[in-house]
């Protein structure tokens, strides 16, 4: 992502805080030793999937952005990590365990949100949980836009329910909706079929 490109310097150094680290340390907790998780917009590795490799698992990074990957690259550089989108990822099917999307979802358009829920049930085995953020408001007006550091972003949300209902035609169970003191929404979902 062109935005993620021009504000990677800076995210690099204000990305210190600990945001997602409770939901992700959660997650890596649920999912045994050892487990294959795919962290979608992994950025510069800090702080996700530094936890989720912390926790004893194997992390495969998938990022659009080549300035974070390089950052990324720097900071994990046992890791292994791919540019590239989420709603055309090529992975094989079923092949990982877990998947977390941190920061990402509110990004896509609704149809490419409708896309990458598709290719993360794809590649994720039965039973694998799959955490993402989002909005919790659907966006009647085609997304919203503002800025971080500078540099302009688009955002776009669905409700609760219809990200429920998304999930759920993408063989999820929605077992858990809430938000953090920085109003985060965290949406933890397992692939049921």
């Amino acid at each position: 992502m062109r935005e993620y490109d021009e504000i990677a310097e800076w995210y690099a150094s204000d990305r210190t805080h600990p945001t997602g680290v409770p939901e992700v340390t959660v997650l890596a907790a649920s999912v045994p030793r050892g487990a294959r998780v795919l962290d979608i917009g992994c950025g510069n590795g800090l702080p996700i999937t530094r936890t989720l490799l912390d926790a004893g698992h194997h992390v495969i990074g998938l990022d659009s952005s080549r300035e974070m990957l390089a950052r990324f690259r720097a900071n994990l550089p046992a890791t292994p990590v791919i540019r590239g989108l989420v709603q055309t990822s090529a992975f094989a099917d079923e092949v990982f365990d877990a998947a977390v999307a941190w920061g990402v979802m509110f990004h896509l358009t609704h149809d490419d949100q409708a896309k990458a829920i598709a290719s993360v049930s794809r590649v994720l085995r039965a039973g694998a949980p799959f955490l993402f953020t989002a909005g919790d408001v659907d966006d009647v007006d085609g997304g919203i836009t503002g800025t971080m550091n500078g540099v302009t972003f688009h955002y776009f949300s669905f409700s609760v329910e219809a990200y429920r209902n998304l999930l759920s035609e993408n063989g999820f169970t929605l077992l858990n909706v809430r938000k953090d003191p920085g109003d985060n929404t965290y949406y933890l979902a397992r692939k049921t079929v």
